[in-house]
């Protein structure tokens, strides 16, 4: 029998029974999906750590002592991370002789619902563009830019251009520039020079609806940058532990330990979801299997007729198979557009919720995230139908006329 007429009858069979295709379809698109998603997210959110790190320049970022969870928190969702020290610890992690450089940062969050500051809920972070060494190498152009007094620089998030203006605290902002994305949550953050953040401070009892009480003389956060171990360096794990040791009042962050936080976040709902999908597959297998074993017997008249009207086995071999594929493959379109929607739609709220910094994947890696799961959505159709298929098409033809009265 032709083509044309092979089609035509998976066409038919396929619309004569919807509710039993649809739920295949469902399930076909679940397994796929959960894949997916697991993987855009692992890719998105390693690749995220891997640029966040390298463009936060900081070798070592001391905080008042307990509190380096809430920082990390911080940069990978861009919630605010408010607490303050004295700035005499700065001064003192100066004096170590590992230590190349030292920047200061101020951390504040800007008003809700108050009519002095045109963007709510904002993380505003202080920080000495004389002694900087992490935020200006971001910028997308103009990396030697000089800030005046009330320009600010802005995260890749924020939908503003330079030259607009930004009020926090009832004191106006320029925007000088606009920052590289790095998939963390910096990118939702503003960063204003810190004589700047210590004078908004002061006139916010002024201005503001509400004061910022933050003094000069207090810090949030410590940026370090250690020398080469060939110039009398340490490396970054001894420095923390000898800098924590002398000075008791901070905790020191290492790179490495942004790195376990989002390992330790990602493993357990990724692992969730993985398990769940891998669940799923093969209850999804036998039962596409059981469908059509049962489709098949439902139609050994049918079949019986075909091979007595000429239709050879391998006719019949293809026309459930190319069936069961055209299932799984309506499920892969189906569970491949929900979930990467659903991913790239929902990207702001993984971030926050699994604390994880999110930077959407090369298009090379999504291809190849697709690709696997196109195939196991399709092996798992030719698996599935494999046995009906080989079993109808073996029958004679006056036994299978015989089975279907």
């Amino acid at each position: 029998m032709s083509r044309p007429g092979l089609l035509m009858l998976i066409r038919r069979d396929l619309i004569r029974r919807p509710v039993r295709n649809g739920i295949l379809v469902l399930c076909v698109a679940a397994v796929v999906g959960m894949q997916v998603a697991a993987a855009l997210i692992d890719r998105a959110s390693r690749r995220g750590l891997e640029i966040g790190i390298e463009r936060l320049g900081a070798d070592l970022v001391a905080v008042p002592r307990g509190l380096s969870g809430e920082l990390m928190r911080s940069y990978m969702t861009g919630d605010a991370a408010l607490f303050y020290m004295d700035r005499v610890f700065s001064q003192k992690i100066r004096e170590f002789d590992f230590v190349d450089q030292v920047s200061e940062q101020v951390y504040i969050k800007s008003l809700s619902g108050a009519s002095c500051c045109s963007a709510w809920n904002v993380f505003l972070i202080g920080f000495d563009p004389e002694t900087d060494f992490t935020v200006r190498p971001w910028l997308k152009r103009k990396k030697d830019i000089v800030l005046g007094p009330d320009q600010i620089l802005v995260g890749a998030a924020f939908d503003v251009e330079p030259g607009q203006t930004l009020k926090f605290y009832g004191r106006e902002f320029e925007v000088a520039g606009i920052l590289d994305p790095t998939g963390m949550g910096l990118d939702t953050t503003v960063f204003i020079p810190n004589d700047s953040a210590y004078l908004m401070a002061e006139e916010s009892v002024t201005k503001a609806e509400k004061p910022l009480e933050i003094k000069r003389d207090q810090v949030s956060a410590v940026l370090v940058k250690l020398k080469p171990e060939s110039e009398g360096g340490a490396p970054a794990y001894q420095a923390a532990y000898d800098l924590e040791m002398a000075i008791p009042e901070i905790s020191v962050i290492q790179r490495d330990d942004l790195l376990i936080k989002v390992q330790k976040n990602l493993s357990d709902t990724l692992g969730a979801l993985r398990s769940a999908s891998y669940a799923v597959w093969p209850v999804t297998a036998l039962l596409i299997g059981l469908v059509f074993a049962m489709a098949a017997h439902e139609r050994m008249r049918e079949i019986g007729l075909l091979r007595a009207m000429g239709a050879t086995r391998i006719f019949v071999f293809r026309m459930i198979l190319i069936e069961a594929l055209m299932v799984a493959g309506c499920g892969m379109a189906i569970g491949l557009t929900a979930s990467v929607s659903l991913v790239a739609g929902f990207s702001r709220l993984i971030s926050m919720k699994l604390e994880v910094p999110f930077y959407w994947p090369a298009a090379a890696d999504v291809a190849f995230i697709m690709i696997a799961a196109s195939a196991l959505a399709l092996l798992t159709g030719v698996i599935a139908a494999m046995v009906p298929a080989v079993q109808s098409s073996l029958m004679e033809p006056y036994e299978a006329i015989r089975r279907g009265e």
